[in-house]
């Protein structure tokens, strides 16, 4: 067995750095195999929104009561040239693009460049088909003037790109300097349908953050929950095991009828937080005894903490309870009194062999607080759900929040698997 401190804290380190390296990876191959140069526009208010100053915008079609609006491609700014703000818009939509291009110096680059968006049914007559640049599409050349409308990734819509110079000109310059604009224009891609899907309930409108938050929620009422469990735990079970281990042995008296009443009072806490869903407790907790406040986030830590603690102190009861009597005897020899005994020797080692179950409890509790939704708590599972909801979409963001979880619980579950093993060394 390696028992080496050092080295292994390195070679969790180095598990840990490469994991982490997998996972940007994996991003970075997604981001740039799904989304990159690829997007679909949505218009609010009148605005294109998230579009960029160098995307060209294609119309398409009406689609569920408003238009869609798609990138079709990226334009740059040929050399030598610079964008003509004040050219007229060709197609008369104020939402797509249409770039113009000047000469810097009017005398070396007087020619005139577009990039605009097009139907595919516009390409004109005589145009044949031709590649440009390296990319395919319908070539025609009259005179000064050349037009090339290129593929996009759309089927309805063309990347028309043209060229005029000064009256004179040879065809081969016009078509030099069209192949220099064409060189410019970046076809973006069609969204695959699961993309798509991705994107809508996690990019668009960053709506990542609902997921982001809420789980940053869920861990807070989670700990806060576990200390408070733990505490009241650790309460009861100290109370039930002391009247489990003395009750006979104890003389009548103010001493006896305490620990008694207060014996009976944990029974009835522990049977009716044992047997009412905490989904029930969560909503009285909420609407009934803190009717007047609305912070839910206190409210579901107390509610789960209640919750908790019941479990927790039949947990560290029954690990009380496995501590041999000759200990509890052992303690009280060398002159402890009873609470004193428990504190230093009995609790210790009831902890030790309780910890791993306590572990677990907090793995479950986790999952438990996916019902704070209940009471208005933006948790994890509440955040999914706002997603669901705006979107209309339930497989992606129902599933990412699974995910989420089920990451924490392997994780929690693999720390608890350490924990386990640490103790189990420290015996020898």
């Amino acid at each position: 067995m390696n028992n080496n401190p050092e080295k292994n804290r390195k070679k969790f380190l180095l598990k840990a750095a490469g994991v982490l390296l997998l996972i940007v990876a994996a991003g970075l191959i997604v981001y740039f195999a799904a989304f990159h140069n690829a997007d679909v526009i949505t218009i609010e208010n009148g605005k294109v929104k998230d579009a960029k100053p160098t995307w060209l915008i294609a119309h398409f079609a009406e689609g569920e009561g408003e238009a869609r609006y798609y990138k079709i491609a990226d334009i740059g700014i040929p050399r030598g040239y610079k964008e003509d703000k004040n050219a007229e818009d060709t197609d008369g939509d104020p939402y797509t693009t249409c770039f113009v291009y000047r000469g810097k110096d009017p005398e070396k680059d007087p020619g005139i460049l577009s990039m605009s968006p097009a139907a595919a049914g516009e390409v004109p007559a005589g145009a044949e088909a031709a590649e440009l640049a390296g990319k395919p599409g319908m070539l025609l050349t009259e005179g000064n003037t050349a037009g090339f409308w290129m593929e996009s990734p759309y089927p309805e819509a063309r990347i028309a790109v043209r060229a005029e110079l000064p009256e004179g000109a040879e065809q081969a310059d016009v078509l030099k300097l069209l192949e220099t604009a064409a060189e410019k224009v970046t076809p973006g891609k069609k969204l695959s349908a699961l993309a798509a899907d991705v994107k809508l309930n996690f990019i668009d409108d960053s709506r990542w953050t609902y997921l982001v938050n809420g789980l940053l929620v869920t861990l807070e009422i989670t700990l806060m929950a576990v200390v408070l469990g733990v505490v009241i735990g650790t309460l009861v079970a100290a109370i039930r095991s002391t009247w489990d281990q003395n009750s006979e042995n104890m003389r009548p008296g103010v001493g006896r009828v305490l620990l008694s009443t207060l014996n009976k009072l944990c029974k009835v806490y522990l049977t009716v937080i044992r047997g009412t869903p905490v989904v029930i407790q969560l909503m009285i907790m909420y609407y009934i005894i803190f009717s007047s406040s609305r912070n839910g986030v206190l409210i579901a830590m107390l509610a789960f903490g209640i919750n908790s603690g019941a479990y927790v102190a039949e947990i560290i009861r029954g690990g009380i309870m496995s501590v041999d009597r000759g200990q509890l005897e052992a303690g009280r020899s060398l002159g402890f009194n009873y609470v004193k005994t428990m504190w230093f020797i009995i609790v210790p080692q009831a902890m030790k062999s309780v910890l791993p179950a306590l572990a677990n409890e907090f793995i479950v509790l986790l999952k438990e607080t996916s019902v704070a939704g209940y009471v208005a708590v933006k948790d994890l599972t509440k955040g999914g759900d706002i997603i669901r909801g705006v979107t209309y979409s339930a497989f992606m963001p129902l599933i990412a929040v699974a995910l989420i979880y089920l990451v924490m619980v392997m994780f929690f579950t693999w720390l608890v698997g350490k924990l386990e093993r640490r103790l189990r060394s420290s015996d020898h």
